[in-house]
């Protein structure tokens, strides 16, 4: 047990509320009754600890340095999604005199959580901004417990009373979805990541909304995951399977990322079909790749440098005391009509 889960429980003991409890009144979270909170900061004084909430902003000694905290399964600076967040996050810190400083999560969870403790109780960062989904969401609340400022990215626990900028995922795949119900799809195959993605998850949410609001039947046949990556090649294995397996293919495929629509174009083309002729294909994401791909992506387009701007921003207002509760900032998505999509086939031919 981490020193200051021993302070909590023992200041829980002393107060006689729970150890939950004592952590709500640190982090400023829940509805606790006044006596509560007194009697629980009075405590906690005279044991000689003071959370950061209660602490007064002249008394604060700022580092200027903020930390971007990401999984070791995204490579932040290669992967043109995660980059583009990153430089946002950049260029608004360095408007305010806020240097970034990186740190990996391994996916090892007592690697993991020896990361979090240093960084909560580093006095040389003054916050954190995480990025991605790959996370133990109980790392995330000790981080929160331990009141260094937090602003996740991608990523939603704004139910556990976190701070978070996140996309419109379900609308903008409903969206696309419909795009393709306009132009006279019905079988149309979905090929997605793991749903622990909290954003894919999303994305299949909106594909199934879409197809239950035009009554268009789901086929699970034309459904798949691909786990634990989804990248470009795991999007062409996923395809090439569906198309060898089943006995009327798809005439539309939604691919949860740009990454997956770039491997299924590939797999349908080395199939002997065509886009959009045969089979029309979607993405979301809109990476620069999807403009200038033999097949121009039509896709949904995610604000990206504005993800990261609006989480610098929030994690200053944090730092600076300008905020009394957490929020969760939705950013709109936007459809992008490229030349990957057509009308079905009025005939299907053998390809």
């Amino acid at each position: 047990m981490s020193k200051l889960r021993k302070t909590i429980q023992s200041i829980a003991e002393k107060a006689g509320v729970s150890a939950s409890t004592v952590s709500r009144v640190f982090s400023g979270t829940g509805k606790i009754s006044p006596e509560t909170v007194q009697r629980v900061l009075q405590i906690s004084a005279e044991m000689g600890y003071r959370p950061r909430k209660y602490v007064k902003k002249d008394e604060v000694q700022e580092t200027g340095n903020i930390c971007l905290l990401s999984s070791r399964f995204h490579n932040i600076i290669n992967n043109t999604f995660y980059s583009q967040i990153v430089a946002g996050v950049e260029a608004i810190l360095r408007a305010h005199n806020y240097q970034l400083i990186f740190k990996m999560l391994t996916g090892n969870a007592q690697d993991d959580l020896t990361t979090i403790e240093s960084l909560v109780a580093n006095k040389e960062v003054d916050g954190i901004i995480l990025v991605g989904y790959e996370v133990d969401l109980s790392l995330i609340v000790r981080a929160k417990e331990r009141g260094k400022p937090l602003v996740l990215v991608d990523h939603d626990a704004w139910e556990m009373d976190i701070d978070c900028v996140v996309n419109d995922n379900v609308v903008g795949a409903r969206r696309i979805v419909n795009h393709l119900i306009e132009l006279g799809h019905e079988r149309i195959a979905f090929i997605g990541g793991p749903l622990s993605h909290v954003s894919l998850d999303e994305r299949y949410i909106g594909y199934k909304q879409a197809l239950k609001q035009a009554g268009i039947p789901k086929i699970q046949k034309l459904i798949t995951f691909c786990t634990p990556f989804f990248g470009v090649d795991d999007g062409h294995r996923a395809t090439t399977e569906m198309l060898r397996t089943v006995k009327e293919p798809p005439t539309a495929i939604f691919a949860a990322s740009d990454a997956l629509a770039f491997g299924v174009i590939k797999a349908i083309q080395d199939h002997g079909c065509c886009v959009p002729e045969d089979i029309s294909v979607v993405g979301f994401d809109d990476e620069e790749m999807s403009r200038h791909f033999t097949v121009p992506l039509t896709t949904v387009r995610v604000h990206k440098q504005e993800m990261g701007i609006e989480a610098g921003k929030r994690l200053i207002e944090i730092i600076k005391g300008e905020v009394t509760k957490p929020v969760k900032i939705v950013l709109s998505t936007e459809v992008v009509v490229r030349k990957s999509t057509a009308e079905p086939p009025k005939a299907r031919r053998v390809c």
